[in-house]
């Protein structure tokens, strides 16, 4: 059983911390110049979320649908839930297959030491939303 009930549950919460990570300080200025759209496929429960570095914009469900990007991110909503609390090391999930990364992954990884900033504030979007059973304890 998923962590997220439904879709609409991952567009909130992980589509939410992308709305805050694409107007965040260090990810504009890593993100300036590089053309970076990830696709961010999810499953369990099923969800697609386009997310334009460059543009600052995050397109859920079928609005993103057929919409290009230059990398291709694949993982369970439940991987994604652990990644932004800080409890899943991404580097190793894809050496295990958890986390399948197309494109221009050089870029993509890049921002990886800046997701760390917004750990705690995925954590309270989640508090502040009644959702601590969300939580990683």
């Amino acid at each position: 059983m998923s962590t997220f009930a439904n879709a609409d549950e991952v567009y909130k919460y992980i589509g939410g911390i992308f709305e805050i990570a694409t107007k965040e300080t260090s990810f504009v200025e890593a993100t300036k110049g590089t053309g970076l759209v990830v696709t961010l496929i999810q499953t369990d429960p099923d969800a697609i979320l386009v997310i334009d570095f460059p543009g600052q914009t995050v397109t859920t469900g079928e609005a993103a649908k057929g919409l290009t990007s230059s990398v291709q991110l694949r993982m369970s909503s439940d991987n994604s839930n652990k990644f932004w609390q800080g409890k899943l090391n991404f580097t190793l999930a894809m050496a295990q297959r958890k986390v399948k990364l197309d494109g221009k992954r050089s870029v993509a990884l890049k921002l990886l030491p800046l997701t760390n900033g917004l750990f705690d504030v995925y954590k309270k979007l989640l508090v502040d939303n009644g959702r601590e059973d969300l939580l990683i304890r």
